[in-house]
């Protein structure tokens, strides 16, 4: 049983000697298959409902990647006010990896900016390799609206 053992971590250790993580090949995988966003300043979605329009002004590092990230968002209204940016909004971030089924024990802290309708989001964790939805949760008064931004995380 001792020799089993060995051997099992001997192979284990032997499959990361080139010094990438566990699971660094997901987020390959999920580069391959065209899941994620590609980044760019100013990548723009309407919410789930309509309401809103997020777009990701910033993203340090750029593209997001591995470990705590920090984004700048800013949200404005959409339809008949288009463009109006949206002030005293309370944003719940959530990562989560759908192939996983797990999120990470890292909450994000927002705080609005300077600028109307501008919100700085710290740390957004992805902590592992691979295919991440982040999702952004607004309240706004009495607007409710949601984004998700997808992307493959490399460490």
């Amino acid at each position: 049983m001792r020799r089993l053992a060995s051997l099992a971590l001997t192979a284990a250790a032997a499959c990361h000697s080139n010094g990438a993580p566990p699971d660094a090949d997901e987020a390959l995988a999920c580069i391959a298959a065209g899941r994620g966003e590609t980044y760019a300043v100013g990548l723009t979605h309407t919410g789930a409902t309509g309401a809103l329009t997020f777009k990701l002004m910033s993203a340090t590092p750029a593209p997001p990647g591995f470990n705590d990230n920090t984004w700048v968002v800013e949200l404005s209204a959409a339809g008949s006010g288009s463009g109006t940016p949206v002030t005293g909004a309370t944003i719940t971030v959530t990562p989560f990896m759908p192939d996983h089924q797990h999120g990470t024990g890292i909450k994000a802290k927002v705080e609005a900016m300077a600028t109307p309708g501008q919100y700085k989001i710290a740390p957004i964790n992805l902590w592992m390799p691979g295919y991440w939805e982040i999702t952004l949760d607004v309240q706004a008064g009495s607007v409710h609206d949601s984004s998700v931004f997808k992307f493959c995380i490399q460490a």
